[in-house]
């Protein structure tokens, strides 16, 4: 009885559910199939994650991005929020960690939050800190996005393939 009871109370909509988006576009970091075969087991590289495109009408804020799933071979160390200001532009690919070319291990870390007008370019984007321990045995294939517009919450997934492999000597 108290079951039913339970059940035929009316319940609040959870407006902290996470939705299945649309709003966003990876552009060309979503396009590419980008490589790199020059890793070295026990350095670490920054791997960006796409920049962000809002092709909706309304202005999201991304709360956060994540590789959904990273090939044995890669352990990751951490996200970074960079701006294109301070990179100049947006960097596809992979970047030796602590290198002549890095800049992002010196450079400002931003807040995940990153607000996006209507059928607007993020400023700001995503990458992460990743150590070879090993041979990649796969690719990443999937980024996922989390982001609201209004007071709803999304997830989205866009395609980030990166085909990851060892130097040959």
């Amino acid at each position: 009885m108290v079951a039913l009871v339970a059940w035929l109370v009316p319940r609040e909509r959870n407006t902290s559910d996470t939705r299945e988006g649309q709003a966003l576009n990876g552009g060309l970091g979503s396009e590419a199939d980008f490589g790199n075969e020059t890793l070295r087991i026990g350095k670490e590289y920054w791997l960006s994650l796409p920049q962000a495109h809002n092709i909706g009408d309304e202005q999201v804020t991304i709360l956060k991005a994540r590789f959904v799933s990273l090939p044995k071979g890669l352990k990751l160390i951490g996200y970074k929020v960079v701006s294109t200001k301070d990179t100049d532009g947006y960097g596809m690919g992979t970047v030796l960690a602590n290198s002549p070319d890095d800049e992002f291990t010196g450079g400002p870390k931003y807040s995940e939050k990153i607000t996006v007008k209507a059928h607007g370019t993020a400023e700001r984007y995503h990458v992460a800190r990743l150590r070879v321990t090993g041979p990649i045995t796969g690719d990443t294939s999937l980024c996922r996005f989390w982001y609201q517009k209004k007071t709803a919450t999304y997830r989205q997934d866009l395609r980030c393939v990166d085909q990851l492999r060892l130097a040959d000597n």
